[in-house]
């Protein structure tokens, strides 16, 4: 992005991508320093020729000439100096060429052609002059006065178009007619150049048009005078801005614009604008400092007239190969006066921190997304582009640097997380947290049989600490003498630190797993396990009951303890297929398969609650009855949990199915289509349990619908428990440990289920390979490329892609003709419906539809839109629309925000070229105008 500097263009920053070598000034100096070398070729071959004082007419036949590449040339004249060709020159007449060797003036005539290696010249006629020391390129008028081969210089790629050329190649200077180039944003054009011997350049009325796909565009901005230094500046007289062939205000008495190829500091002019709460703006006004090709700041203020302020800066870093980034931090003091009604007072912050490693053959990585920040900064900042960061109650973040050690099986990870929600003022980090684990390893694979064969032995070890400053009250069925009455919340500061640290939970857990494997029967798989667990803490909880108070006091003893626990399991998995084949030849159902993949795993783990363990206690909790006994757990809502209470010998069922039909296509091969996806359900069975054996049976459907148009999602939770009132007078239900079916009451009752259709529909148009329709989507700031030049980059997103197909577009805008035409549109839509019941709540259900879309009304209208009703709360979701339209070398974006909390709307119209981006025109009104 070029911005304009008072009188300096900034050049565009992305350090990651290098500018396009089409540069105007440069163009000139390479076509004039390839004529020198080119004339003198020429000047050389035609001494060689000797010729009489007879002009030398060469017909067609032989009018092509080479010069091949030689280490010595002869000069004309001791002013010209020696050259030396690094390939052969080549030109070529398609009339004649004369060479007057008495006048020492060669012509070509009819598309003259000059090569040498990359460079090319072409024009209708080309006057070589020995005496002048001069070229003269030029076209011819026809007898309508129309111009005909015109000079064209042709570099690789690039291209110039010019009028007339004159080069003196003795004072190296070189006058040309007419140039126009074409710049990565438009073209520039200049009536006429003149090249000095040091390469700068002067160009009278030039005009640049930010328009590429039409270089006769009436929108310019045009300056009399122009020079070039080249690799350093371009200096320009007054300049104005054309719109429709008329000159507006806009311009600059003069200007000077950098011409390198690095980005280069400068300051950042601010916005203007009216706000109803804060009062007058200017926004965003600053400097932008390129400390090197690796880093490059930002910083940039706003400031308003009511009092209200803030500061802004943003760093942009990269090491190529190695890593990239971007750290943004933003302070925000809002402030109006006392006499306000609706006054503001608050001091909000927001830090974004975005790592991204990119080298994939190192031995470690780091990366990190950061976001954090006070509760109240999105409310105050509105993102009218972004409106989800606005009603997004949470945020998260995270660290991580991971690794591998060379030359072992192991690997680490540190890794750090935060989650902040705004709402309920709740922050819980998570800081550090390691692991370290150890590739899965097979000490017994060159022994037999097959089951030692495949032993293998894992390791892995987690530590984490955990800080939150939500203080949980102990959900405990016994009254707790030293309790919080309440959940409560500890304000988050400096002064604070020592609470929350005090309320940290902290611990480490390691795992051994050790498995193996074996086929029985041929079709059935056997994977025996053993697992070990320790968990280590730093503290432990004791209990005393206080008969005074008929309440358990609960004691924290600081030290180290460790439980050390072991389970172990087998399971046994295979698949069936079943298959049904259509006999009928007229049917296009050739077959239909049906594949069942059904799985049981036993497991058994030991009563940890026995004494001998250590890691529960009795305590007496009350005095009902001469004294009521439970057994508590030392670690009892500790990071990693406690041990597990009491024995249990679980076997554990799964069975999922799939059906696929083969479908007769219309060619001789046949393909598969799926009928149904996935339907699977599963559940365990407790041998050892008291009561309640039986866990609840999970059921999971998934399938698409309509040639693959709608998918379908299901699932749901069974109960297979009977549910009976406590009594005739009481009509809350209770669990009771009996089957469902045994009391009549089916197969159990549903208590969760859900249901999830969507859809992505669009037109023929729009998946025509021949009507490639705008992509519009709503990008979230700094989510984007994060280069400093995308500080409004809200909008990069809305200009990307493409348009209808110019065949369409004469179609739309010519009464007279007639065409099919399908308007390109798409359309993503799901609903969403879930259901849950327990006896003490109830039955609760939720449903939503959602659904965003975007149409292209014309080849230069896109609207989209994002919107959606929630059923059970009768109201539309949050609802966007966003309006783009191509004006030519203009565009405008309009997005609205219609109706809820953050309504608002902005518009903006602007020049495509990114030289000329903050030359626009901007209306936005915010949530504060309301």
């Amino acid at each position: 992005m070029k911005r304009l500097i008072g009188i300096t263009l900034r050049k565009n920053l992305k350090n990651s991508e290098k500018p396009k070598k089409r540069v105007f000034s440069r163009k000139v100096i390479v076509f004039t320093f390839f004529l020198i070398l080119i004339i003198s070729g020429l000047q050389a071959q035609e001494r060689r020729l000797n010729a009489d004082t007879i002009p030398v007419i060469q017909n067609r036949a032989d009018s092509l000439k080479t010069l091949p590449a030689a280490q010595d040339s002869l000069s004309v004249n001791d002013t010209i100096p020696k050259s030396t060709f690094e390939t052969t020159v080549k030109y070529f007449a398609e009339d004649s060429i004369i060479t007057k060797t008495r006048t020492n003036v060669t012509y070509l005539y009819g598309n003259a052609y000059i090569e040498y290696g990359d460079i090319k010249l072409t024009a209708e006629r080309i006057i070589i002059d020995r005496n002048k020391n001069e070229l003269h390129a030029m076209g011819v008028q026809d007898s309508l006065g129309v111009w005909e081969g015109r000079p064209i210089f042709q570099d690789g790629s690039d291209r110039f178009e010019t009028e007339e050329i004159r080069y003196n190649f003795v004072t190296q200077r070189a006058r040309i007619s007419g140039v126009a180039a074409e710049q990565p944003d438009g073209y520039l054009r200049g009536e006429v150049v003149k090249r000095n011997p040091d390469q700068s350049a002067y160009i009278k009325n030039g005009r640049y048009t930010p328009c590429l796909d039409d270089p006769n565009a009436t929108t310019y901005i045009k300056a009399k005078k122009i020079k070039i230094i080249p690799g350093k500046s371009v200096i320009t007289g007054p300049f104005l801005l054309y719109i429709g062939d008329i000159p507006t205000p806009l311009g600059l008495p003069f200007g000077f614009f950098p011409d390198t190829q690095e980005a280069t500091s400068g300051i950042l002019f601010p916005k203007y604008g009216d706000e109803q709460r804060r009062g007058l703006y200017l926004r965003d006004g600053g400097y932008y400092q390129v400390w090197s090709d690796k880093l490059h700041t930002a910083l940039t203020g706003d400031i308003y007239s009511k009092g209200s302020w803030a500061l802004n800066m943003r760093n942009v870093y990269k090491v190529r190969y190695k890593y990239s980034g971007q750290l943004q931090l933003s302070y925000n003091r809002n402030q109006t006066p006392a006499y306000e009604t609706d006054g503001l007072d608050s001091k909000d912050f927001w830090l974004t921190w975005s790592h991204r490693p990119e080298s994939l053959g190192r031995n470690s990585r780091f990366s990190a997304q950061v976001n954090v920040g006070t509760s109240t900064y999105n409310q105050n900042n509105l993102n009218l582009n972004n409106f989800q960061s606005n009603v997004r109650s949470e945020f998260r973040s995270n660290l991580s640097y991971s690794g591998t050690i060379p030359g072992t099986p192991f690997s680490y990870s540190v890794s750090g997380r935060h989650s902040q929600n705004i709402q309920t003022n709740i922050i819980d980090v998570s800081l550090p947290e390691f692991n370290m684990s150890m590739n899965r390893i097979f000490p017994l694979k060159r022994m037999e049989p097959e089951i030692l064969k495949k032993l293998s032995v894992g390791w892995d070890v987690n530590l984490s600490n955990r800080v939150t400053n939500i203080v949980r009250a102990p959900s405990a069925s016994y009254d707790i003498s030293n309790r919080a009455e309440e959940t409560d919340t500890i304000s988050v500061g400096f002064d604070t630190l020592g609470e929350l640290l005090d309320n940290a939970q902290n611990g480490a857990r390691m795992r051994i797993p050790i498995s193996t494997g074996f086929p029985i029967l041929n079709n059935l798989n056997v994977s025996p396990s053993f697992n070990v667990e320790q968990l280590w803490y730093l503290k432990e909880l004791d209990y005393t009951f206080i008969e005074s108070e008929n309440a358990v006091r609960i004691d924290t003893l600081n030290g180290f303890s460790a439980a050390t626990t072991y389970s172990a399991g087998v399971s046994i998995g295979t698949q069936l297929y079943g298959t049904f084949t259509n006999s009928n030849p007229y049917s296009k159902v050739e077959a239909i398969r049906h594949t069942m993949t059904p799985g049981i795993s036993f497991s058994y783990r030991p009563d940890y609650s026995q004494s001998q363990y250590g890691f529960y206690k009795e305590v007496q909790t009350d005095t009902t009855d001469g004294g009521r006994y439970q057994l508590l757990s030392i670690y009892d809502g500790f990071l990693y949990g406690s041990p597990g209470l009491g024995e249990s010998a679980s076997l554990s069922f799964n069975v999922s199915n799939k059906i696929e039909m083969k479908v007769r296509s219309d060619t001789a091969k046949s393909e598969n289509k799926s009928i149904l996806d996935n339907l699977s359900l599963g559940g365990s069975y407790n041998f050892l349990a008291d009561s309640f054996a039986l866990s609840t049976i999970s059921i999971n459907a998934r399938t698409t619908l309509f040639n693959r148009k709608l998918s379908v999602n299901a699932g749901g939770t069974l109960d297979p428990y009977t549910y009976s009132a406590t009594s005739s007078e009481n009509s809350t239900l209770q669990r009771r440990d009996i089957y469902a079916w045994k009391s009549g009451q089916g197969i159990g009752r549903l208590t969760s289920a859900r249901l999830s259709l969507s859809t992505n529909l669009n037109s023929k148009a729009s998946s025509s390979p021949n009507a490639n329709t705008r992509s519009i989507n709503n990008n979230p700031m700094g989510l984007g490329s994060g280069y400093i030049d995308d500080q409004e980059g809200e909008y990069g997103s809305m200009n990307a892609g493409g348009q209808l197909s110019s065949t369409m577009a004469q179609y739309f805008y010519d009464p007279n003709a007639y065409v099919d035409i399908s308007i390109p549109w798409n359309v993503r839509m799901s609903f969403d419906y879930s259901y849950s019941w327990n006896p003490s709540s109830g039955t609760r259900t939720r449903k939503s539809v959602k659904m965003y879309g975007q149409v292209a009304l014309t080849p230069k209208w896109d609207v989209t839109f994002n919107s959606g009703y929630d059923f059970d709360a009768k109201e539309p979701t949050q609802t966007s629309i966003g309006i783009f339209r191509d004006l030519g070398c203009w565009q405008m974006n309009a997005s609205w925000i219609p109706f809820g909390v953050y309504t608002s709307y902005s518009i903006d119209i602007q020049i495509k070229a990114s030289a000329l981006k903050d030359l626009k025109l901007s209306r936005r009104r915010t949530q504060f105008d309301n």
